[in-house]
């Protein structure tokens, strides 16, 4: 009898035990599994986890995001990289969805401003971090979209012409040749190094206070000189150079991509 207890108690036990193993595998493969509800974004998700590796910051569940960081996109001249379960729809140039987003460090002229973000609903600008965005359905059009805002922020050419002459639609299309993508890639990442402002310092926008900021204003510290106009003594805030070495202005070749490859279309050059 006494056997046959301990037989049914270690029985027992190891019931248990495989039950939690259950309970575990079910918990670590639903917590690794994209539980989103947008189909292109996972298909998205899936094009930039075979070129940059896994994002350094994800949420699968369902309206979750992925983040690529600088430290995975150290040979690119992106900032960083946000993917968005979502679906904003846009009708132009022609109908679509946005999901995808691209950042660059980068300073629109005062003058420029309004400018660059009329070139599309999907430029974004962040006056104080300097990042400008482009939210598009593929990293190939948020390339396209990134290369014409700054050409038109660093003066290469107008929002005007651009509109007159549809430029953004053009390279939109043209987007469907793979060397063009390379092409507006490496143009966009020169414009990057030849911007007119400085990305790296921060403190005020110019069009909300043309007078600057405070007198003797150390954006290190965070701290006015003389007169402290703004008591803000957050011990967090930490301005620091960017002196990463490890950015190459590598060509795009991208062959994961989904586009269509037309060698025969014309690059749009501005």
């Amino acid at each position: 009898m006494l056997k046959l207890h301990k037989k049914n108690i270690d029985l027992v036990k190891n019931l248990i035990i495989i039950f939690l193993l259950i309970i575990i595998i079910i918990f670590v493969l639903k917590n690794n599994t994209i539980q989103w509800e947008h189909k292109d974004a996972i298909e998205q998700y899936n094009i930039l986890v075979k070129k940059y590796g896994k994002p350094t910051i994800y949420d699968f569940k369902k309206g979750g995001i992925a983040i690529w960081k600088k430290n995975k996109l150290m040979n690119t001249c992106f900032d960083y990289i946000e993917l968005l379960d979502e679906s904003v729809p846009h009708c132009v140039p022609k109908p679509h969805r946005d999901f995808l987003y691209t950042y660059v460090k980068y300073e629109i002229p005062e003058d420029k401003i309004l400018d660059v973000t009329s070139l599309s609903g999907s430029i974004a600008y962040d006056p104080l971090k300097k990042t400008l965005r482009a939210r598009c359905g593929s990293e190939a059009a948020n390339i396209g979209t990134l290369y014409l805002a700054t050409a038109i922020g660093n003066s290469r050419i107008s929002i005007k012409k651009v509109q007159e002459k549809k430029l953004y639609k053009s390279v939109i299309v043209s987007l469907q040749n793979k060397q063009n993508v390379a092409l507006y890639y490496k143009k966009l990442c020169k414009s990057l190094e030849e911007q007119p402002g400085n990305p790296e310092w921060s403190g005020y926008y110019p069009l909300a206070f043309p007078e600057g900021c405070c007198p003797g204003y150390d954006p290190n510290l965070n701290k006015c000189g003389k007169e402290n106009f703004y008591e803000h003594t957050d011990k967090t805030d930490k301005f620091t150079a960017h002196t990463d070495k490890t950015d190459k202005f590598t060509a795009h070749t991208d062959k994961t991509d989904k586009n269509i490859d037309k060698p025969e279309l014309e690059p749009v050059i501005v």
